[in-house]
């Protein structure tokens, strides 16, 4: 069984949002995932849960039945969280809050992890999140997630989304080594520490943008590629990062 995942930083109601839906919801329809991880999504009006957010609109364009949306940070101007599409039946869910903390002035926004578990085949188990910019948040937060998924079930799990650092620093190197069992770094599995750039997407020189797998030994890594990379007829990119997509073959 295999399963075909995507992983995007939305960069919210940014730039030109009307036609950057377009673009994303053409880059869904062009790949075909079974699951999406977004981040940066956003509700369309302001602080409130009101209206509809962006996920609800790309399901929608893009054809995806199944979704579900965690607010991660609310301010006066904008709320902000993670979302997954499916194309198959989302069968539970679990939510990981990362606090931020006012002490730190780089730990500007409340973060969150959200977990769910896909109706496909056996069973996915998959995970989204966006990692503070503070280096002691994200040193904090993936001791926490790393944990709290251990908790959830012993099952293969897919976590990916921005990590906000690179290949080589504490934060993702303590995911690849340190947590037992250990994930792997489905694009370094293949293409090694070579490429893989993904922030900013106009002039990519920043790997923040991972798909991960745990244990090493439950997927086969059949092929990962960055998606989004070519602007439209106008120069507008899907959005400020280049997206992330990977097609594991379950090994067992």
């Amino acid at each position: 069984m295999r399963v075909k995942v995507l992983t995007l930083n939305m960069w919210g109601l940014s730039g030109n949002w009307e036609r950057r839906c377009q673009l994303i919801a053409k880059l869904l329809k062009q790949e075909q995932p079974d699951i999406v991880g977004l981040q940066e999504v956003c509700y369309l009006r302001g602080s409130g849960l009101v209206g509809e957010n962006q996920a609800v609109i790309l399901a929608r364009i893009a054809g995806y039945p199944f979704w579900h949306f965690v607010p991660a940070h609310r301010s006066e101007t904008k709320t902000i969280g993670q979302a997954v599409l499916s194309r198959c039946p989302i069968t539970a869910v679990d939510i990981l809050p990362f606090p931020r903390d006012p002490s730190d002035p780089k730990d500007t926004e409340d973060r969150v992890a959200l977990w769910v578990r896909v109706a496909l085949g056996r069973g996915v188990e998959f995970c989204v999140t966006h990692l503070s910019l503070s280096r002691k948040a994200r040193e904090r937060s993936v001791r926490e997630l790393a944990a709290w998924l251990c908790r959830i079930s012993d099952a293969p799990k897919i976590l990916v989304g921005d990590l906000n650092d690179e290949p080589n620093s504490p934060p993702v190197r303590f995911l690849l080594t340190e947590t037992s069992p250990p994930f792997v770094d489905a694009w370094q599995s293949v293409n090694g520490a070579e490429g893989g750039y993904t922030f900013p997407s106009h002039n990519p020189k920043h790997r923040i943008d991972y798909v991960l797998f745990s244990p090493p030994d439950a997927f086969v890594v059949e092929d990962v590629r960055l998606v989004g990379d070519v602007p439209d007829s106008s120069g507008v990119y899907p959005s400020d990062h280049l997206g992330l997509v990977a097609t594991l073959k379950f090994a067992k």
